[in-house]
């Protein structure tokens, strides 16, 4: 073999190699162990990893996560920590995003799992020195859940701009897709009080409202930690044209309602003490008009009164 080719056989083995230690991943212990000091250093809380692997263009690959912080539990089988490469070489820890496989929450009451959570930071800084970690935490970036998902129901696809900043917490732009439609808005939560406190704003252009009907929300409210009794808020549902569903609540007023075509209707209500408050509002019917007020409990309960006329045109 010539002298040139022996040197571009030798220059591609290199750039392969170069391309294999960019692309492979490989054991570091000591980043991993790195992270799990800064946690404690920062939170109190300890966090355990079972191994953790470096990707020079992706980043720090960390593999079953677990995390106690009081009486809660984080479990992540998966978790990629992703750097800017050459800040990374050069011993810097400049952190664009966070990729979770999954995860799953264990709390006293339940327990909450995600799927394909992704954070990408346009901005990432740290106070030490602040009150505490969220406190001391400024960012903004993109979120996206692929699921959500509670003991009786989940959220799916959100995404949302996400910003931080002194203990204050803000989703905008938010988007989320539910079993009854996609809702769109923002969320505020601020954690300068105990318990937390939080604000919220909700539109579902096509929403349906299980035994009424489908039509278009709109909601706010406010509230702080994480009792639903602690919650007040006001909207409105704007009921579309269609038939009244074959619901207790339409057979009690008059079984033959159920089934009967009805006109368009805004239905003003508000939420506080764990009930949702009807406004009085009529509905018309076929050939009858069918005036409503009253609140529905979120047990389930109910205390409606309802007039049913006869229509006259």
């Amino acid at each position: 073999m010539s002298g040139k080719k022996a040197f571009l056989a030798a220059l591609a083995s290199l750039i392969a190699l170069a391309v294999l230690a960019l692309v492979l991943p490989f054991d570091a212990p000591g980043l991993g162990r790195e992270v799990q000091d800064r946690v404690r250093s920062a939170t109190g809380f300890p966090l355990e990893v079972s191994r953790s692997r470096i990707r020079l263009l992706h980043g720090l690959v960390l593999e079953e996560v677990g995390l106690v912080a009081g009486s809660y539990q984080v479990d992540v089988p998966r978790m990629v920590l992703e750097h800017r490469p050459l800040a990374l070489l050069r011993g810097r820890r400049d952190l664009t995003g966070i990729e979770l496989e999954g995860a799953t929450i264990d709390f006293p009451r339940g327990s909450v799992s995600l799927e394909a959570l992704r954070l990408t930071l346009s901005r990432l800084d740290y106070d030490p020195r602040a009150l505490t970690p969220l406190h001391g935490l400024n960012s903004e970036g993109l979120l996206t859940v692929k699921r959500i998902a509670f003991e009786s129901w989940e959220l799916r696809d959100l995404a949302a701009r996400i910003a931080t900043e002194d203990g204050r917490f803000r989703l905008e732009g938010l988007k989320l897709a539910t079993d009854r439609g996609l809702l769109s808005g923002e969320v505020a939560l601020d954690f300068n009080s105990y318990p937390f406190r939080y604000r919220t704003s909700l539109l579902g252009p096509s929403f349906e409202v299980e035994g009424v009907g489908r039509g278009t929300l709109r909601f706010e409210a406010e509230g702080f930690g994480t009792k639903v009794r602690n919650m007040e808020g006001k909207g409105a549902f704007t009921l579309e044209r269609g038939r009244f569903p074959d619901a207790l609540w339409i057979r009690e007023i008059d079984p033959a309602l159920a089934g009967a075509e009805h006109a368009p209707v805004e239905i003003p209500f508000e939420v506080r003490e764990e009930r949702v408050y009807l406004q009085r509002f009529e509905i018309d019917a076929t050939e009858e008009v069918v005036e409503l007020e009253g609140s529905v409990g979120l047990d389930g309960s109910t205390d409606l009164r309802a007039t049913v006329n006869r229509r006259r045109d």
